[in-house]
């Protein structure tokens, strides 16, 4: 970001795993971040704020994103009446996604999403000046596994399973990559445990590939899927080490006298 002031944002997610994944991504793009749990919170915010951009989910209880904006487009007093709006949804139907953007939204999201996804919609849309780039050409970002797991000793933990996850995945990738339904359902699954063990690069392989595959596009999906497996072998590859590095940062092994003297006491 510039020297300016942050770009402010109202995020309205119900959902408490979600909504802290969400908030995390957009300060670690520079937004400063207004969190709110439903829709009525989200209307008096952004009546009383004036805000850069608006993240509604679709369905927030209460009142939904598509009521929210309707009611703010409606309000000549609210302060974000003419805000940029992203919707976020879980649901695939064009339909739904055609009848979002023609309530004003921007921009249609599908959950669950990933920060390189989230990054590139903000860059689209102009609300980000200058937002930072996760470094894409390493398997894991120990400093975004960092920040979502809490701690060296929880995110070696976290890696721990997720190499045995990679493990089985790569065993029944033969029989997964015929199948287009279990493999979506995977990769659904896969996305969230990258996001916590900070492998962005196999996020976003993940990402594309059940776009891909969501589009039925058979060549982009082949070529999804060359990308994907070579995400998973560098993130397999990078994990081995991961772990004990992670460890060696809070517990440094103990010198061999520190280790005699133990002994002896």
């Amino acid at each position: 970001m510039s020297d300016a002031e942050p770009l402010r944002i109202l995020l309205a997610e119900d959902d408490p795993v979600s909504q802290a994944f969400l908030a995390e991504a957009l300060r670690g793009l520079g937004f400063d971040v207004r969190a709110v749990s439903d829709g009525e919170a989200a209307l008096e915010a952004a009546h009383a704020q004036p805000f850069d951009a608006l993240m509604l989910d679709h369905h927030l209880p209460r009142m939904d994103g598509e009521a929210v904006l309707r009611a703010l487009h409606a309000d000549a007093s609210a302060a974000s009446r003419a805000t940029v709006a992203i919707a976020t949804t879980a649901e695939p139907d064009a339909a739904i996604h055609a009848q979002l953007r023609a309530a004003g939204f921007a921009r249609v999201l599908l959950k669950p999403l990933d920060g390189l996804s989230l990054r590139d919609a903000l860059r689209e849309l102009g609300i980000a000046r200058a937002l930072a780039s996760p470094d894409l050409d390493a398997a894991l970002d120990d400093a975004a596994g960092l920040r979502a797991s809490g701690s060296p000793q929880a995110l070696a933990a976290l890696r721990g399973l997720f190499a045995r996850e990679l493990e089985v995945l790569a065993n029944e990738w033969d029989s997964l990559r015929n199948d287009a339904f279990a493999l979506a359902e995977r990769l659904h699954k896969l996305r969230a445990a990258c996001g916590f063990c900070g492998a962005l690069a196999l996020q976003s392989a993940a990402g594309e590939l059940a776009e891909a595959l969501h589009e039925a596009e058979l060549a982009r999906t082949e070529s999804a899927r060359m990308e994907f497996q070579h995400a998973l072998v560098a993130a397999r590859d990078a994990l081995k080490s991961s772990g004990q590095a992670l460890l060696a940062t809070t517990h440094p092994q103990q010198s061999p006298a520190r280790k005699g003297r133990e002994g002896i006491s």
